[in-house]
Order: C-alpha cells, then sequence, then structure tokens
C-alpha cells in the first residue's frame, strides 16, 4: 500500500484540508445536504458540485444545521473536466469492478494512501449520481478507485452513506497520523469519595435487612442465606461512601413506606370495625 506508513506522521494544522469532495449530477438535494452533514461531522470542508438537477442553499442548510459556513463555500460547475482541473489526484467511489488495471482501494486503505498525497496537492473524491455511479469515461479521469465492501447480492448504497463511510475513514487515519482531535469519549470526572468503611457497610446490611423485611421478601423463610446474597452482590460493587448512602437511604424510604402502608391498613380496619 502507498502511502504514509500507520506508524508515520503528517505535518499541517487541517490534515483534511485537502481533501475536495465532488458530486456529479446529484439528483436529489436532500442527498446533498446529507453529504453537507457528513462532511461537518467528519471534519471536510470543500465541496465542489457539477451539474445538479437542484441546488438551493438555503434549503440545504435547512436539512443539514449549522453547515452555513461549509455551503457558502460550495462551488458549482457545469463540466466534470472543468471541476478537476486544478486537483492533483482523482479518486472515484464506486460499486463496480473494472477490467482497467487502475488502483483499487477499501475506504481504510484509501486514507492511508490519499491523505500524505493531499498535502502535496488536493485530492478529489468523486460520487457518481445516486441512479447509476460513475461512468466508464468518468471513472477513466480516477487515478484510483474506492470500493466499499458492501454485501455482493446487494452493493448498492445510499449516496450519502457511502460518502461518510469514506469520510469516516478519512478522519480516523488523519486523527492516527497528526493532533487532530476528536470527542472526549472518556467518563465524566466526578469529585473523589472515600470507600465505605466495614462499618458503614455493617450499617447498611442491618437497615437492607430490616427493609427486605418490611416488604415481605423473608415471609416464611430465613433470613440468613438470602441476606448472604444480598452481602456479596453489595460488596462486588464496592460502593464508595457516597453510593452506599444513595443505596441506604433507598431502603429507609423502603422501611418508611411499609409503615404507612400498615398504619393505614390498621385505620381502614379501625373505620370498618366501627361501622
Amino acid at each position: 500500500m502507498e502511502g504514509v506508513s500507520r506508524q508515520g506522521g503528517l505535518n499541517g494544522a487541517d490534515p483534511l484540508g485537502g481533501l475536495v469532495v465532488v458530486l456529479y449530477e446529484t439528483q436529489d438535494l436532500v442527498n446533498i445536504a446529507l453529504v453537507v452533514r457528513a462532511m461537518k461531522n467528519m471534519g471536510l470542508s470543500r465541496l465542489r458540485l457539477v451539474r445538479p438537477f437542484e441546488f438551493e442553499p438555503f434549503r440545504i442548510e435547512g436539512i443539514a444545521h449549522d453547515t452555513a459556513d461549509l455551503v457558502s463555500k460550495v462551488e458549482v460547475f457545469h463540466d466534470l473536466d472543468e471541476a478537476l482541473a486544478d486537483l492533483s489526484y482523482v479518486v472515484g467511489s464506486t460499486a463496480r469492478r473494472r477490467s482497467s488495471r487502475q488502483q483499487w482501494y477499501s475506504p481504510e486503505d484509501a486514507a492511508w494512501a490519499i491523505l500524505p498525497r493531499s498535502h502535496q496537492g488536493p485530492v478529489a473524491l468523486l460520487f457518481g449520481r445516486e441512479d447509476r455511479g460513475l461512468s466508464n469515461e468518468q471513472l477513466d479521469r480516477c487515478h484510483a478507485l474506492v470500493s466499499i465492501p458492501t454485501n455482493p447480492d446487494h452493493p448498492s448504497m445510499n449516496l450519502a452513506h457511502s460518502a461518510l463511510l469514506v469520510f469516516y475513514e478519512m478522519r480516523k487515519v488523519a486523527m492516527e497520523i497528526t493532533d487532530l482531535s476528536g470527542p472526549d469519549l472518556s467518563s465524566k470526572k466526578r469529585q473523589s469519595t472515600a470507600p465505605a468503611s466495614v462499618e458503614e457497610l455493617e450499617d447498611f446490611f442491618a437497615t437492607w435487612e430490616r427493609a427486605m423485611h418490611a416488604l415481605g421478601f423473608f415471609h416464611g423463610i430465613d433470613p440468613l442465606p438470602k441476606m448472604r446474597s444480598f452481602r456479596s452482590l453489595f460488596q462486588r460493587a464496592d460502593m464508595d461512601r457516597r453510593e452506599l448512602g444513595l443505596v441506604q437511604a433507598t431502603a429507609f424510604e423502603i422501611i418508611y413506606f411499609a409503615e404507612r402502608e400498615t398504619a393505614r391498613a390498621r385505620e381502614r380496619a379501625a373505620e370498618a370495625e366501627a361501622d
């Protein structure tokens, strides 16, 4: 595979800035909007349209919210050769195999090969029209082809879906070989709380046993085996003091609820006797 090695790196403030998305004769404005949204999600910013069936920027922004900056820079061309003229390399997306000996890539391998090249000159990611993709004449203009490994019995994909998969692989590789950042997927940090002590746990277990009695959970059985299971369960949870306090408060609410229900039952019984 040509391009940067998986241990290599790239310089540049915007590792995806050299990628130019080119959509040829898009038939549905919604598909343009969805490609715009995918570009915004993955950090691509340059879009060229070749003879789109319709192009209304305000409608695209209405479908793909918060994309005015990208939509305002969309370039529209009447000829594919004109749209590709100033680009240094063209990668076409297609599911059709050809007899000509062109370089074929999966989306991931394409990203490893294309990103370094995009820093030498802009690279086109070319997608064809929804109903028939790219023709042989348009594929002839491509230096390489990218094909998504779909189910061979049903290879046809929606334009925006295939574009998103290609863009995602570009961003994933860019994040690996540059300092491009992604969303923080780590758990939200919380204030450190001390672990529960043995004494606090024993107090909790006593409260929990009272709560289970109040619910009638131990009715007619020895509570000891069940309490051993509860002990094992809560000890494995390794609760800190805050978590233990939450569960103990729940146990107290069970006790108080049971006591209130018992009191109401007695009141109803007394009223019934008085009648």
